[in-house]
């Protein structure tokens, strides 16, 4: 499992003040979090790959304006972005391997007044489309180059795990003892499959970025800001960030590992800019790909309890086992009722927020610091000391509601959906690892003819 993860895990452009340790180590993580949680290797798969097809779309609206490039061999090679000067508006045309080259961060923007960026495939677009970056005409062996892996690797890796599959399903027809760590390999390779095909056309171990000169300032990309709020990431966070409630609970999760020193997320730089495009960015997920992902998650799940009746060592390890079953597939159930919960959540809270905002802009300032305050129900004025603990305790559960360093307020939740998915998270978390463990100590002591192997000359018919 370990080789296969790290085979197929593909991460982002790292940030210039990364060392080659820091993308060794961010890698090793990455393939751990594939092994221990295969699901949430194939949401993040998932999520780039929506993002690299939005990519691919945005640009083909430019196309059709613009029509096709007729010989990119003649762009100039001393930036990749320069436009053709014998066709003026002519554009390239985007294909997957480019757009996830643009969305994994493959390129930095420079402001005038501050430090470089990465952008993605949005921010790009939108770059493009008001004319102060030129689309990206880079050749094909551009992002060829920067490919360290070659297609013919992963279709082995595909070949060497499919064999094991059906060394598995040839055990299982000729009664063979089939052990739980063969079961936990064919779960993880369920959605190792998944995740290799959403990550098929994504380069791998791309080193250096490409660096676009802007010539705007900063306040002038503010301007273009449809809200007066301070940016979070980039500047260009009003043209792509979009939050949803997976997000907010995955970037929590990340904030509770940061502190414990294992970090996912993207560092700022001194003027608050991410220094690269994040490998854990959950993008919204269209509503049909969010039940396609519950089912595949549903499916890794199930093939734990064909062990239901398997000859464990002792019989309290048969029973944890199927209690890890049940609550693996109850956590499924129960996160599906929170993800419909907090969805209808936010399609209430966003237009209410919304209008509290307008409101706020149409009220004078002087008008808005008269107004009370709102007050929590639980405020006591008579008792002081008991006041004191109650703005302790509410203080205490803003963390919990936003954890993020600089506080956030995109990753704000409210405490009726994080407490249940805090429980939820451990109980996962806690029937992941048994089940791994289980793994390990049931090796101890198996049948006869779990040493025995496929005899492949029976499944071929004889004449004569």
């Amino acid at each position: 499992m370990g080789l296969c993860s790290w085979s197929l895990i593909c991460i982002n452009v790292p940030g210039k003040r990364e060392s080659r340790w820091i993308v060794l180590w961010r890698k090793i993580a990455l393939s751990a979090l594939g092994i221990m949680c295969p699901e949430i290797q194939l949401s993040m798969g998932a999520s780039q790959w929506v993002g690299a097809r939005q990519c691919v779309k945005d640009f083909a609206t430019l196309n059709a304006i613009a029509g096709p490039v007729d010989d990119p061999e003649n762009q100039s090679t001393a930036n990749p972005l320069a436009s053709n000067p014998e066709k003026e508006g002519a554009k390239e045309v985007i294909d997957m391997p480019k757009a996830f080259y643009i969305d994994m961060g493959g390129f930095r923007v420079k402001p005038k007044d501050g430090d470089c960026f990465p952008v993605n495939g949005k921010e790009m677009y939108w770059l493009v489309k008001k004319g102060w970056v030129q689309q990206p005409l880079f050749k094909p062996s551009m992002v060829e180059d920067k490919n360290k892996v070659d297609p013919m690797l992963r279709v082995i890796t595909l070949l060497q795990i499919s064999y094991f599959l059906v060394g598995v399903i040839g055990r299982w027809a000729q009664h063979l003892f089939v052990t739980t760590a063969e079961l936990t390999t064919a779960s993880f390779i369920f959605c190792s499959v998944l995740s290799a095909g959403f990550w098929w056309h994504k380069p791998c171990d791309v080193v250096a970025p490409e660096n676009i000169e802007l010539d705007k300032t900063l306040d002038e990309i503010a301007k273009e800001a449809p809200l007066d709020r301070k940016w979070q990431l980039t500047p260009l966070d009003f043209v792509s960030r979009d939050e949803w409630w997976w997000s907010k609970v995955w970037w929590n999760y990340l904030n509770i590992l940061r502190r414990i020193g294992i970090c996912f997320g993207s560092e700022a730089s001194d003027d608050g800019t991410i220094d690269r495009i994040a490998d854990s960015v959950q993008r919204p997920l269209p509503r049909l790909q969010q039940y396609m992902m519950l089912a595949v998650t549903a499916g890794c799940f199930a093939i734990f309890f064909l062990a239901w009746d398997h000859a464990f060592p002792t019989p309290i390890e048969r029973t944890i086992w199927r209690i890890v079953c049940i609550l693996l597939m109850g956590t499924m159930g129960f996160g599906l009722a929170i993800s419909e919960a907090a969805q209808a959540y936010e399609a209430v809270k966003k237009p209410m927020s919304d209008w509290s905002w307008r409101l706020s802009r149409a009220v004078p300032l002087t008008q808005q610091s008269e107004r009370p305050k709102p007050t929590r129900f639980f405020r006591m004025t008579r008792y002081p000391r008991a006041q004191e603990v109650m703005e302790r305790i509410d203080r205490y559960c803003d963390g919990i509601r936003n954890n993020s360093r600089n506080g956030d307020p995109d990753l704000k939740l409210p405490l009726k959906i994080i407490l249940p998915l805090y429980v939820l998270g451990f109980v996962y978390m806690f029937s992941r690892s048994y089940i791994l463990i289980a793994d390990a100590i049931g090796l101890r002591l198996q049948p006869p003819s779990a040493y025995s192997s496929v005899d492949w000359q029976k499944f071929w018919p004889h004449f004569g």
